[in-house]
């Protein structure tokens, strides 16, 4: 891969997004086959899920959420591409995150708006190919957005609930050229804590964080969980109440791995299988082996990681146990 392909391959992603923000309802299908692969798949967080071609992806999500919040404006915090590092799973991807901001004036998947701005939460995940987009994730936090619409689906999180916010650094927009030695650095990093990470069943001890992080590392994680910073407010508001709720089951893979200068992350379609032991969330236990469709970006600072943006399929993860979280809003939505 040439940096010019890396470059090309940027642009051709901020082109889509430039045709899908400025098109107005009932053209949105339109607008996002002009830059994608005739049925290209793309993969959308639960009630979404997999779908086919610009008509199924503009029917599913983008026309709804531009009836609900519409016109959006796209805040990008975090853009960055490189070749996929999985090995046998080859291709050129892109990634953007950050926020769709809009005022949500109709209902959306069933929640009454808050008739409020409202910024939905987004990562995005692009393989391009022969100038074009073959396949594409979009990982969007619903849970935050019905908090902010005064529901609330799940009970007290363990961590904050805030308005996500980009690199301490603000330099997560990685338009330009970077060196690719600094991209291996911080792929290297990545792979290496998460080869730890899943030898030790995904719990992080203090002398794992120790080994890969910085001591004032910050944790963002999806709506239901919330952000925590430093070992120990990660400990109390998220890898402990993880560890001692849930039963780890196997480690499922990623789709893509990748990392430009200091960014890096991978999706995976599932990450990880789990069981519900009681607790976690503050859920009940409950014996069916469950998926977690998992998203996590990070910022390296020099030899130790720094930042993590997490996203996880919740709503997916629990309706595989038999809850379904938006009916239950639909019925229940303010208690």
């Amino acid at each position: 891969m040439s940096e010019r392909d890396l470059q090309d391959a940027k642009r051709l992603v901020l082109d889509h997004y430039e045709a899908v923000d400025a098109a107005s309802p009932g053209k949105l299908a339109m607008a996002f086959a002009r830059y994608t692969a005739t049925d290209m798949p793309w993969r959308g967080m639960h009630p979404f899920n997999e779908q086919t071609g610009a008509d199924a992806v503009a029917e599913a999500f983008l026309e709804p959420l531009a009836g609900a919040m519409g016109p959006l404006q796209r805040r990008p915090d975090i853009f960055f591409a490189g070749m996929n590092r999985i090995a046998g799973k080859h291709g050129l991807w892109v990634v953007q995150m950050g926020h769709l901001m809009g005022l949500w004036d109709q209902p959306f998947l069933g929640m009454p708006p808050s008739r409020k701005i409202a910024f939905l939460r987004y990562v995005d995940f692009h393989r391009v190919e022969n100038g074009a987009i073959m396949e594409a994730a979009c990982f969007t936090d619903l849970i935050a957005l019905a908090y902010q619409a005064g529901l609330r689906p799940l009970p007290p999180q363990t961590g904050a609930a805030i308005l996500t916010p980009g690199p301490r650094t603000h330099d997560g927009l990685l338009h330009g050229a970077h060196d690719p030695a600094d991209g291996q650095k911080t792929m290297d990093l990545i792979d290496g804590m998460i080869d730890e990470l899943i030898d030790l069943g995904a719990a992080s001890p203090i002398e794992h964080l120790r080994r890969w992080w910085q001591p004032d590392m910050c944790w963002f994680g999806p709506g239901g969980i919330g952000a925590s910073a430093f070992f120990k407010g990660y400990h109390r508001g998220h890898t402990s109440p993880f560890e001692e709720g849930l039963e780890f089951i196997r480690h499922c893979g990623h789709v893509a791995r990748l990392a430009e200068g200091n960014y890096g992350g991978f999706f995976g379609w599932p990450s990880m299988t789990m069981r519900a032991t009681g607790g976690f969330m503050g859920m009940p236990a409950n014996g069916s082996p469950s998926d977690m469709r998992i998203v996590d970006l990070y910022r390296r600072e020099g030899d130790l990681l720094a930042e993590n943006w997490i996203f996880i399929d919740l709503l997916h993860f629990f309706a595989m146990q038999g809850l379904d979280i938006l009916e239950r809003l639909r019925e229940v939505p303010r208690t």
